[in-house]
């Protein structure tokens, strides 16, 4: 299972690591208590052949540590939502449930810029934010109901992706192709563009931001939902739009992520 870890790979060197480490500590000095102090540092010891990636066990932790599940399940929350770690949900291959997840050990100078990003954008709303940080998942997201009121203005999409921003251009073109493809089959119905690229960013932006070489990967799936979606609203009542495309986009998310951690099996 840990041939694919080196993908999540995020530092050069264990040093290097370590050196980030130290930065989350100070920054987070009188956040942290001792058991928090102590995953990490488990973590860590964990995350050395691929610095700052680990694939492990909630129940390792447990018994390395000696607390109970639910007070490392509990810390594994907080050190997300302090931008310490993230977590990545995996696929069994033979059984294809939930398995454990990747551990990520986070870079300490990237955090300013990642919040920066996400209020020049004003991808999701404060209250979605810090849902977000909690209990985010690879692929599924357990706060969908204000996932389904985020919404771009018009001035919003055109600004945060310009077709002349060069360095957006692909993420323009994806838009582009996004929002004919609304146009096409229910008119300039611009409203319903805003609402349903809104929710896909927020459902992807964290992930291709870690990870930017898994943004066709999300894009893909992304117009996959999108066309089921529209066709399916052609053909019968759809209440919600958007939720229904949150469905959609789960479902094509789940069968397509255990092909893609199969292939790095291989």
């Amino acid at each position: 299972m840990t041939i694919y870890l080196k993908t999540f790979q995020v530092f050069e060197s264990v040093q290097e690591m370590d050196a980030h480490i130290r930065s989350h500590l100070s920054q987070n000095c009188y956040k942290l208590n001792d058991t928090d102090r102590a995953v990490l540092s488990l973590l860590s010891q964990y995350a050395c052949k691929y610095a700052g990636a680990t694939h492990l066990k909630v129940k390792t932790i447990t018994q390395a540590i000696n607390k109970s599940d639910a007070t490392v399940r509990r810390t594994l929350r907080k050190l997300e939502s302090l931008h310490v770690i993230k977590r990545i949900s995996t696929i069994r291959r033979v059984t294809k449930g939930y398995g454990a997840n990747i551990l990520i050990i986070l870079p300490f100078d990237d955090q300013s810029e990642m919040i920066s990003r996400v209020d020049s954008q004003t991808l999701v709303n404060p209250s979605t934010e810090q849902h977000l940080s909690q209990e985010e998942t690879y692929y599924s997201l357990s706060s969908k109901k204000e996932l389904l009121h985020n919404t771009f203005s018009n001035e919003i999409v055109s600004s945060s992706f310009s077709v002349d921003n060069s360095t957006n251009k692909n993420l323009s073109t994806f838009y582009q192709l996004f929002q004919s493809t609304i146009f096409s089959m229910l008119g300039e119905d611009q409203k319903t563009v805003s609402q349903l690229y809104g929710v896909y960013r927020s459902l992807t932006y964290r992930v291709t931001n870690y990870f930017p070489q898994y943004k066709d990967f999300y894009e893909k799936i992304g117009y996959q939902a999108l066309t089921i979606s529209l066709h399916a609203s052609q053909k019968k009542k759809v209440r919600n739009l958007a939720g229904y495309y949150v469905g959609i986009f789960e479902k094509i998310c789940q069968r397509d992520l255990f092909k893609f951690y199969a292939e790095f099996e291989e």
